[in-house]
This record gives structure tokens, C-alpha cells and sequence, in this order.
């Protein structure tokens, strides 16, 4: 029993850290993109923590009226935003191609349907995340 709960342990940790294997430090500007992404959702939603995922590896939990930072190596990624109950759908994921030194600001929306929301991630630009930086704490997403 002790073997298998440490087999377990192994294999998550081994797990988180290959999902952050793509992503690079604040120090290392050059070679990597830096990427906010904001959350204002108003009130639908706005006690639940959502999720920003790339590649279908989860990144940060973002509160309401927040923001979080990441640095990532240039490639082609899917960021996808869920919630705690709701999987990835593939129709709502924004895929980016990421470059080296620039900087890319992304926001989560929500969207009322019939039986359920969508949540998804869109492209904005600087103008339109100025205001919100100012405003909103940045969420720590170690």
C-alpha cells in the first residue's frame, strides 16, 4: 500500500513538472514570450475560480478581476479557460502562435447558453488591457 501511494506521489509530481516544462523564467525575456491574462467575468461567475490551460496543461487559477503572468518558449499553443466542473472543448480554445519577445494579452469570457456557459479565451490588444492592469492585483501562479 505504502509502494503503490508512493508510486502515486512520483507520478504526480513528475506529471506537474513535464506540464511546466514548456514555460520559462521572468529572467529569460529574450527567448521567451510574455503572456497576461486577465479575468473580468462579472458577476456570472465570479465566485468560481477559473482555470487557464495550455496545451490541455493547467497553467494558473485566476480570481475574478485578476490577472496572471507566465513566460513561454516560442511555439504554437491552445489556451483553453475552464472551471473546476467543466472539461476542454476543443471548438473553444484559442491556439497562438507565440514568439520570442513579444508580449500577448489574453482574457477570459464567459458566454450564457440554454443549459450551461461557455467559457473561452480571446486575443486582446494593449489598448484594451491597460485599463484592467492598473486596476486588477495579479494572482500568483507558482
Amino acid at each position: 500500500m505504502k509502494k503503490t501511494l508512493l508510486a502515486l506521489l512520483f507520478a504526480s509530481v513528475f506529471s506537474s513538472l513535464a506540464a511546466q516544462s514548456d514555460t520559462a523564467t521572468s529572467t529569460d525575456t529574450i527567448n521567451t514570450a510574455k503572456i497576461y491574462v486577465l479575468r473580468s467575468t462579472g458577476h456570472v461567475g465570479s465566485a468560481v475560480n477559473l482555470r487557464i490551460l495550455v496545451n490541455d496543461s493547467m497553467y494558473c487559477k485566476i480570481k475574478n478581476n485578476r490577472y496572471a503572468i507566465f513566460y513561454m518558449t516560442p511555439g504554437e499553443y491552445t489556451f483553453y479557460a475552464t472551471s473546476w466542473d467543466s472539461k476542454t472543448d476543443e471548438k473553444l480554445g484559442l491556439k497562438l502562435a507565440v514568439e520570442a519577445g513579444k508580449t500577448y494579452y489574453l482574457t477570459m469570457r464567459m458566454k450564457q447558453r440554454f443549459f450551461k456557459n461557455e467559457i473561452f479565451v480571446e486575443e486582446i490588444t494593449y489598448n484594451t488591457a491597460a485599463p484592467h492592469l492598473e486596476r486588477y492585483k495579479q494572482d500568483d501562479c507558482k
